[in-house]
């Protein structure tokens, strides 16, 4: 008799088991997905081909921070057009000129934006007062200014990075804003800059 309650418990207890395992995903290639309240039925980036990292699991790929296009879901780095360059301003000395880093491009989640390190080489760039300037006033949209009111935001947006005295350096007033310091800049001729539009991101 005792024997026989053993071997009713073990078949209970193997149809129990049984049941928990059958509450895992149907299609057992499914990736990143375990059985379990706490657990996600979502498959990695990889699997799912998901290009945004906020819509994968913690299997989804760093962002590529080398700007490479490896590792991020960007795909590959956008090239500028001939004549065309994408510069960080790091110092404007005064109102005919300013210094400045090559922007590089790196893939974040918003897709790809420019940047570059403080201690990137710079180069020095002449601002005539002939410069055709545009300012960001969003996503796609930009307004023509002259080369003073240029110069001077320019100046307030590097004096609120490093995060100077509002005495000193009034905050930039909207509709304008500061995305970066990072321009679209073409030269003439001579190697000043023909035409310096500002760059809006987020």
């Amino acid at each position: 008799m005792t024997s026989t309650r053993r071997v009713l418990s073990a078949i209970a207890l193997l149809a129990a088991l049984g049941g928990v395992a059958a509450c895992g995903p149907e299609d057992p290639s499914a990736a990143g997905a375990t059985g379990g309240s706490g657990s996600s039925a979502a498959p990695s980036a990889t699997a799912s081909g998901t290009t945004d990292p906020g819509e994968a699991g913690g299997d989804a790929p760093a962002d590529d921070v080398d700007g490479d296009g490896k590792g991020g879901d960007c795909g590959k780095p956008p090239v500028l057009p001939a004549g065309i360059k994408k510069l960080k301003v790091q110092l404007m000395r005064d109102s005919g000129g300013f210094e400045a880093a090559e922007a590089k491009p790196h893939c974040t989640p918003n897709d790809w934006i420019y940047g570059a390190e403080q201690d990137d080489p710079s180069k020095h760039y002449v601002l005539p007062k002939d410069v055709k300037a545009y300012l960001a006033l969003g996503p796609g949209q930009s307004k023509q200014v002259d080369h003073e009111q240029l110069a001077l935001h320019i100046d307030r947006c590097l004096a609120q990075e490093i995060g100077a005295p509002t005495e000193d350096y009034p905050k930039v007033e909207a509709p304008y804003g500061c995305y970066g310091n990072v321009y679209e800049v073409t030269l003439n001729a001579k190697g000043e800059v023909a035409t310096m539009k500002e760059i809006w991101s987020v």
